[in-house]
């Protein structure tokens, strides 16, 4: 017995489980945990080596180098790259998306223990990071002091702030960044240092000689095994003062020691004012938005206690706000969807009951996919969570969720109604009789998600997996609800006795929207529904202007078609109207087809003219500019030029949409300026708007000053670049500049420059290692002495109240300000005596790399090209083109960029995914039909489809990415659930011993209404996620997925309108074929 026999015959039980089901999933609903993003762990390690007062030069060949040596031969390392700046080594690790992640931490750890003794005795601490969507901060604030004493704020953070929020129940950890930190500084004198015949050098040994405590095994006494430990650790400020060097001085007799905040050499400032960051993570089983309103609570609770007229905090990031967006967006888009759907059920079909079963059927079904989603957590061990991946299915979902009630329902709605059964016989025949098609349509649409699986190197792939779940489970429960509950509701409520209760209904209904309508009206308050009515009035009178031309005029051609239609042909009717329009088609077949293809060759030229672009998450709202400035500009200096950028930017703080401005500087670090700008939904300009607007405002008449938009070395740009490899570094630099002429007159391209740009200037010494062998001294010696006698390096730690801070060991201002004192620092050589740094090195000024860069253990110089990010597919294939009309000389290579690989291999992923989709589609299709030609026949609503999303990418400007081509996907298995019921209910006629012309229109008769209505309820339940894209501006999480949305409609109302005309002409065709073979066939095996 069928599904629905069993529901019909046994409708208490089945209401029992229906009921069931509803309790559970209100359950299940909150005890599914909010995040974010799905959580992933990307298959790569980012090992970060900090040696601060270094040089790009001296990193890699000292860290970066002796690294890749070991790290290379990991297993399963599918690339490694590497960055070399003046202060950290960055070397990153990629593997395959089949990598065990946690054991390779475990190997990259153990061999980090194997190359450490290969490292400098002083590099400060090594670093291992993995990219997991769990370790993004929750909430990111800037925080500056107004007290009088600004360094005040450490001691409050240490103190108050970090401890209490850590406190908080759901967080993981609190971090700050630019936050000052006292050190103990000990600042040697150059003349007392020459007077006691030593350099700095022997300083620095006795400082870390003496700062120890070391394990020096185990003892028994008594009894009792006890441990021998040596302590030497410093215990306050006057022993470090009073530390011995040699013949009888101590510390103190040559440097003065200090406990202090160390020589300001960065800033940062939020609108001006001094702020550091403040990131705030939360456990991995905490839910985000429950933690998130905890510590923003916490937060309050400080300001108050520390005093808001001292402390100052703002909100840079709230990812909460995102998913409670989300989560309210998924609620309306529901209501609004549901009820555009419902109120087409009771146009169509004129019945409230039915319009009352449909209706139901979306909150059911909406339930019972979250009681799937619960149980795969806890049943299954799935990761999945109310993300805004998976919320973003579950929108989409939303108008699929009634389209196998609505052909079920309207089904037994003919055999009740038109044919005259019984309420109980229809109900049973028109389950039984869709039973199988509703279930092929939403096996379609289910396996579209199964290619995805077998696509193993897309982090793509990975990040969807959450809204591939929860659209297939989504179609699965529409499936059940459809084929229970509608049954059995429809053979109860379609009898006569049952219209009694038609005025009872309506009036509730009426009663709970007019209830709901005046308590929202009374809790708002008139002003405030006087206010909405007039906000939504002018979003709609200002998204018009925002509406392409072209769509105005399709939507015209449209309505007037439509109206012309209606007069005309009122009095005959929608069905007769229909079945006049297939039998011209059919009559003329090959003027059809010729049509057809005339409208398929104008999609494919649209879609040919669509552009591509990168697929990148939520777009931040951010516009960031490097500051390129001398190397002999003094912090005072910068902070001059900032504060006259800030000054004009705050000004225009309002007009361009900047909700706050950060600006960062650092003599040896970033130098930045960062406007983060208002949510998309509050904005009236674009990022690339606001970054062309703020470049013509930035000063461009100061020598040697800069500003450099889109570029960003190493990570995700607004640009596309070559990669140029090879072994001579000299050689590679005529190759760069060489390349970057070839690619200036490229169209799209803003600004075009290389990695070695943005170099410094610097002094390069040179060690005459001859001179050196005299003295007993070695260019690695000399190296680390004249780093100790500059830089700001930690010697080693000390311990205080504060916590364990830095001993930094330094010459003092007056002995390493210029290039004379440095010439006159001195060494202490073999034999004893002084040798100055003059005497034993050549000292040059060259211009120096800002960071060296290397692929798979080869250096590597990128030419960047700055472009907006829709070009810059076309920008990277004009490059690669121009690239390969011109070969590099042997032993040099090149290749693009890794975001534009990445791009290209997305798209060979998304064209497999699709024919693999494709196949599955129609294995499952001849499955149900018997038949080889017959899936064949709709197939082709696929092609009409095609024509519709290119009409409406192309009229509303919209580029093809990764979203765009999971919508293709998407609707793949949608398109085809119109001709599964068509050629379905054709072949049934037919085997009734119908005519093939008669069953076509017969047919097409039938299942005319059904069609529309789920095309229309399909079309109305994705309206909400598109109408905020077209309306708004464009980006924010509506232009993210809105997309996606859009291919979905303009697919699917194209290939409704087509299939319904064009597909009875296509069945004749391909049956016309079908009969051909098999008489080919026959007349074979007779002779």
């Amino acid at each position: 017995m069928k599904l629905s026999d069993q529901a019909i015959h046994k409708p208490i039980t089945t209401i029992m489980i229906a009921l069931s089901v509803l309790v559970l999933g209100a359950i299940s609903v909150t005890r599914i945990p909010l995040a974010w993003a799905p959580d992933l762990t990307w298959p790569s390690m980012i090992i970060f080596v900090q040696y601060p007062s270094s040089s790009p030069e001296e990193v890699e060949r000292e860290i970066t180098q002796p690294l890749e040596e070991v790290m290379g031969t990991l297993a399963h390392v599918k690339s490694l790259s590497s960055q070399s700046s003046g202060s950290r080594c960055r070397l990153r690790l990629r593997f395959g998306y089949d990598t065990d992640m946690d054991l390779m931490a475990v190997h990259i750890r153990d061999r980090l223990d194997q190359v450490k003794e290969l490292l400098p005795d002083d590099v400060e601490r090594i670093e291992i990071r993995r990219w997991n969507t769990e370790d993004w901060p929750v909430l990111t604030y800037t925080m500056s002091w107004q007290g009088e004493d600004p360094m005040e704020l450490s001691h409050v953070y240490k103190h108050t702030i970090q401890p209490r929020l850590q406190r908080v129940p759901g967080v993981g950890n609190v971090l700050t960044h630019g936050l000052e930190e006292k050190v103990l500084l000990v600042e040697a004198d150059q003349n007392l240092l020459s007077a006691h015949n030593m350099d700095i050098r022997t300083l620095n040994w006795a400082i870390r000689s003496n700062n120890l405590n070391v394990s020096a095994g185990h003892v028994n006494s008594a009894n009792k095994r006890l441990s021998v430990r040596s302590v030497g650790e410093f215990n306050n400020v006057t022993e470090i003062r009073g530390l011995p060097i040699r013949d009888g001085f101590v510390l103190s007799d040559v440097a003065n020691v200090t406990y202090d905040y160390p020589e300001q050499d960065s800033f940062q400032r939020l609108d001006g004012r001094n702020a550091v960051n403040l990131d705030v993570r939360k456990a991995s089983t905490a839910n985000l938005v429950a933690t998130t309103a905890l510590i923003k609570k916490e937060m309050e609770s400080i300001l108050d206690d520390v005093g808001r007229d001292k402390l100052v905090f703002k909100t840079i990031r709230d990812r909460s706000r995102d998913v409670v967006a989300g989560i309210s967006t998924l609620v309306q888009s529901a209501a609004i969807g549901g009820a555009l759907a419902i109120l087409v059920i009771f146009i169509f079909l004129r019945n409230f009951r039915s319009t009352l079963i449909i209706g139901s059927a979306i909150p059911i079904s909406a339930l019972t996919v979250f009681v799937i989603m619960y149980v795969l957590r806890e049943v299954f061990g799935s990761s999945i969570t109310l993300n805004l991946v998976s919320i973003m299915g579950l929108m989409v979902a939303i108008g699929m969720l009634v389209d196998p009630a609505v052909v079920c329902l309207e089904n037994i709605y003919r055999k009740r109604f038109d044919q005259g059964m019984s309420a109980f016989d229809a109900a049973l025949q028109g389950s039984r009789e869709v039973g199988m098609p509703v279930l092929t349509a939403a096996l379609t649409t289910v396996c579209v998600f199964v290619p995805v699986i077998f696509v193993t190197d897309s982090g793509y792939a990975l990040w969807m997996k959450d809204f591939a779940v929860t659209v297939c489970i989504s179609v699965i429960a529409s499936l059940c609800v459809a084929l229970t509950l509608v049954p059995l509701a429809v053979s109860r409520a379609f009898r006569r006795e049952a219209s009694r209760l038609d005025l009872i209904l309506k009036t509730g209904l009426f009663v709970v929207v007019a209830g709901s309508v005046g308590y929202l009206v009374h809790s708002t308050g008139i002003d405030g529904t006087t206010r909405w009515a007039t906000e939504t009035a002018n979003w709609f009178v200002a998204g018009l202007e925002k509406v392409p031309t072209v769509a105005f005029v399709i939507l015209g051609v449209l309505v007037v078609g439509n109206v012309f239609l209606y007069i005309k042909f009122r009095k005959v009717g929608l069905k007769p109207l229909y079945a006049r329009l297939i039998s011209g088609t059919l009559r003329y077949r090959w003027s059809t087809v010729a049509v057809s293809c005339l409208v398929l060759g104008g999609g494919y030229y649209l879609y040919t003219q669509v552009g591509k672009r990168p697929f990148r998450w939520q777009p931040a709202r951010q516009v960031a500019f490097n500051v390129e400035v001398p190397r002999s500009y003094s912090l005072e200096n910068a902070m001059d030029l900032y504060s006259t950028v800030e000054d004009v930017l705050l000004d225009k703080k309002k007009e361009l949409n900047i909700d706050a401005i950060s600006t960062r500087f650092s003599t040896n670090g970033s130098k930045k300026i960062v406007l983060y700008l208002v949510p998309a939904e509050e904005a009236e300009l674009s990022v690339d708007q606001v970054k062309r607007k703020v470049k013509a405002l930035l000063p461009n008449d100061i020598p040697g000053v800069g500003f450099k938009s889109g570029r960003s070395w190493g990570s995700s740009s607004t640009g596309v670049s070559v990669e140029l490899k090879g072994r001579d570094p000299d050689v590679m630099v005529i190759l760069s500049e060489d390349v970057k002429m070839r690619m200036e007159d490229i169209e799209g391209v803003h600004e075009i420059e290389t990695s070695l740009e943005s170099g410094l200037e610097e002094i390069q010494v040179t060690v005459n290692r001859q001179r050196a062998q005299r003295y007993g001294l070695s260019p690695r010696r000399i190296a680390t002495t004249i780093s100790t006698a500059l830089g700001s390096r930690g010697n080693s730690k000390f311990k205080t109240d504060d916590g364990e801070i830095d001993i930094q060991l330094r010459l003092k201002e007056e002995d390493r300000a210029t290039l004379e004192q440095l010439k006159n620092t001195v060494f202490e050589s073999d034999a004893g005596g002084l040798v100055s740094f003059a005497s034993l090195a050549d000292f040059n000024l060259k211009k120096g790399s800002r960071a060296i860069e290397r692929e798979d253990r080869m250096t590597t110089i990128k030419v960047f090209a700055n472009t907006e990010r829709s070009a810059i597919f076309p920008v990277g294939k004009e490059m690669r083109n121009r690239m390969l009309k011109q070969p590099l000389p042997s032993g040099y290579s090149w290749q693009m960029d890794r975001s534009f690989r990445r791009m290209a291999q997305e798209q060979k992923d998304d064209d497999f995914t699709m024919v693999f989709a494709a196949v599955l589609i129609y294995m499952i299709m001849a499955a149900l039909f018997e038949s080889y030609i017959h899936p064949f026949t709709i197939m082709f609503s696929i092609t009409f489809a095609f024509t519709g999303v290119a009409v409406g990418l192309y009229t509303f400007n919209v580029n093809l990415d990764n979203n765009t081509s999971y919508g293709l996907l998407i609707l793949f298995g949608i398109v085809v659930n119109n001709g599964i019921v068509l050629v379905d209910h054709i072949n049934r006629y037919r085997r009734q011993g119908y005519n093939r012309r008669e069953a076509i229109i017969q047919g097409g008769q039938d299942r005319l209404r059904p069609i529309l209505m789920t095309a229309i309820t399909t079309v109305l339940g994705l309206a909400p996620l598109v109408v905020p894209m077209i309306y708004g501006t464009a980006e924010g999480t509506a232009r993210l997925w809105g997309p996606m949305g859009l291919v979905v409609i303009s697919g699917l109302m194209a290939s409704t309108i087509l299939t319904l005309i064009l597909l009875p002409t296509v069945y004749s065709l391909m049956d016309d074929l079908g009969q051909y073979i098999k008489r080919l066939c026959a007349s074979v095996q007779t002779t």
